[in-house]
């Protein structure tokens, strides 16, 4: 938190000097709000990605030089990361508020670190990965006799199955609960085919797997994950 107050002074002082032409920031002071900038952003890249990031690319705007080589506040960037530090001193006084706080704790266990760490595509596989390792703990603890246990696709269609369903996600007695398991179950089954295959692990796929299209990946298995805790409860199953 020292730190970011630190940050705070700086930026004011910058404000300031916005006023004031020439407005010229020694060399000195500039690496030393940048390197605070770096600091903040680093510790932060866990909890708040999305704020280190922006951070991180406001740094590099923040001065401009002119043609005798002097540093000039940018006061676009300035008001950017103005706005960033607040936003997580806010985050930081209600700890509830992350970019990861409406992300199922298994996916977040499986995937935050590969996802802060640039490894995006590894990240969205491994959180389907944990899906199906998931659905296929539950099958052994519904049938502990059975020695195989099916996977990927064929787990989602046999434990969700509309038929001989082995573990209920929700009350089927009215046609809009039916849907919902059915429906439940194609995208579980869907994402298994489409999101777990291992030639995600090829190197065309780990070239289109951006951040963004990682983290809706990630909202999408955290999404299914949520609904595996509601067959969880309605079935009455301790894992």
């Amino acid at each position: 938190m020292n730190k970011i107050h630190d940050l705070k002074n700086h930026l004011n002082y910058l404000s300031s000097c916005i006023l004031i032409p020439p407005n010229q920031i020694h060399t000195s002071y500039v690496s030393k709000v940048n390197e605070t900038i770096s600091l903040i952003a680093k510790a932060n890249e866990l909890t708040y990605p999305n704020i280190s990031n922006n951070l991180m690319y406001e740094k590099e705007q923040l001065f401009v030089y002119d043609s005798f080589g002097y540093a000039h506040p940018n006061p676009v960037s300035l008001g950017k990361i103005l706005a960033y530090i607040d936003l997580l001193l806010d985050r930081k006084n209600n700890k509830n508020l992350n970019e990861w706080s409406c992300i199922h704790p298994l996916i977040v266990q499986s995937s935050q670190k590969l996802y802060v760490d640039g490894n995006y595509a590894e990240a969205a596989v491994n959180a389907f990965i944990e899906i199906n390792a998931r659905v296929k703990r539950l099958y052994k603890i519904v049938r502990p006799n059975e020695t195989t246990i099916p996977d990927g696709v064929e787990a989602m269609n046999k434990v969700f199955s509309e038929k001989n369903t082995i573990i209920e996600i929700c009350d089927r007695t009215t046609e809009n609960g039916n849907n919902i398991h059915n429906g439940t179950r194609f995208m579980l089954s869907g994402a298994m085919s489409a999101l777990r295959n291992p030639k995600s692990h090829s190197n065309d796929e780990r070239a289109t797997v951006t951040k963004e299209e990682a983290m809706r990946r990630l909202m999408l298995a955290s999404l299914l994950m949520y609904k595996i805790d509601d067959a969880v409860k309605y079935s009455g199953i301790t894992e």
